[in-house]
């Protein structure tokens, strides 16, 4: 015989509808909040993998920022670039105006305080700033001021390497750039130097191209050799003002150095060829800034033209700031193809990360999100589960041997 107490009949029955209401409330919660994984214990494997897909949708769209943030840092510089690109261009046309033969040394003068004023303009475009108040052209130091004016023009500060941000998992993209290259890095001859003879020297002694002489550090400056004697010569830094050496002796084709690099100075033939005193050659880089062309350039303006050497050192000016500011319009528009590459790179993989966004929330929905039918479904089969089991309780709880037995 099976005994069963009052006791455990009461407790089992409280047990029984205490989690049938648990499984009651969690349906009512489903349908309320349409979540149906409300935590990793009702199915941990879905759980998992609703974390990786939450995790990958996290890191995807912080690549959608960093690509909206490139695109604007991206748009100002190329809008910087744009007021660049026109102000090259009509300097381009000055130049050709500049070399006119009837032009006083008046009109010169004042043509060469347009080109100053136009160096102003470029040196104050080269060294804007973002809306985060970050220099564009100084590279990975966007705190540092790219260029500071010179005497030869201006000097960049900035660094050689380009702020990067990652717009996807295996590519970074350039945010800003490095002045160097686009006001810079105007190359005539790369890694020569070429002499030129001044106009008004009376010998016919000529000066050889430089080369780099693999000692000592190029600076990139410009360099007179002025002759003291037919037999000294000093050198001094046209970019600096600073005197490199003085009382150089002198020897027809002996080899002339400056920082980094060598040249020689060759007595021409006749009674003429050795240099004189007063003689002059000027040395310049195969590489220079916008900046350095301009002064030079302006230089030569306000020196004007009194004599048939100073009409050969102003068309020589010409002629040289004619090619450079060509090349350096060439590293701008450069720079502005590699920043619309860019924009259009940005723009690809914004479609990109917008597909794999609605799949990973596709992911989610599917592992975490209610199916409301089956979900009102099971609720109300519960509740009615629920509530037959409370009648079912009820009317078998009244039951009693006493009850049984016939009334009298």
């Amino acid at each position: 015989m099976i005994r069963i107490s009052t006791d455990s009949v009461y407790q089992n029955a409280v047990t029984n509808f205490n989690n049938m209401q648990a499984e009651i409330a969690n349906s009512i919660n489903e349908v309320d909040t349409g979540i149906a994984l409300s935590s990793p214990s009702v199915n941990p494997a879905a759980a998992a993998q609703v974390l990786v897909a939450t995790q990958g949708s996290d890191v995807n769209t912080q690549y959608g920022v960093n690509g909206q943030d490139a695109s604007g840092a991206l748009n100002t510089q190329d809008g910087i670039l744009s007021g660049v690109t026109n102000l090259l261009q009509s300097l381009e046309s000055q130049v050709v105006e500049a070399g006119s033969g009837a032009l006083s040394n008046t009109n010169r003068a004042t043509m060469a305080s347009q080109f100053t004023s136009s160096l102003n303009q470029l040196l104050s475009l080269a060294n804007s700033e973002d809306s985060n108040g970050n220099y564009v052209f100084s590279g990975t130091t966007v705190g540092t001021q790219p260029y500071t004016a010179t005497p030869n023009g201006a000097q960049y500060n900035g660094s050689q390497q380009t702020q990067m941000i990652q717009v996807d998992t295996a590519q970074q993209l350039p945010v800003n750039g490095v002045g160097s290259s686009i006001f810079g890095n105007i190359t005539v001859s790369p890694n020569v130097y070429f002499g030129i003879a001044n106009g008004n020297n009376t010998s016919t002694a000529t000066i050889s191209t430089g080369t780099l002489s693999g000692t000592g550090t190029v600076t990139g400056d410009n360099y007179s050799i002025s002759f003291t004697s037919p037999t000294t010569y000093n050198v001094t830094d046209l970019s600096t003002g600073a005197v490199v050496s003085t009382a150089n002796p002198y020897t027809s084709g002996g080899t002339i150095a400056i920082p980094g690099a060598q040249f020689t100075i060759t007595d021409g033939t006749g009674a003429n060829g050795p240099p004189a005193t007063g003689d002059e050659f000027t040395v310049q880089p195969g590489n220079q800034n916008i900046f350095q062309v301009l002064t030079t350039l302006a230089s030569a303006l306000n020196q004007g033209v009194s004599t048939s050497g100073d009409q050969t050192n102003l068309a020589t000016a010409l002629a040289q700031a004619n090619t450079s500011i060509s090349a350096s319009l060439g590293n701008v528009l450069d720079a502005r193809d590699q920043i619309g590459n860019s924009l259009q790179q940005i723009q690809s993989l914004s479609t990109v990360d917008s597909t794999l966004n609605v799949s990973y929330q596709t992911t989610i929905g599917t592992l975490q999100d209610v199916n409301y039918a089956q979900a009102i479904s099971q609720l109300s089969e519960e509740q009615f589960t629920y509530q037959a089991a409370q009648k079912a309780f009820a009317s078998t709880s009244q039951l009693s041997l006493i009850s049984m037995l016939p009334v009298t």
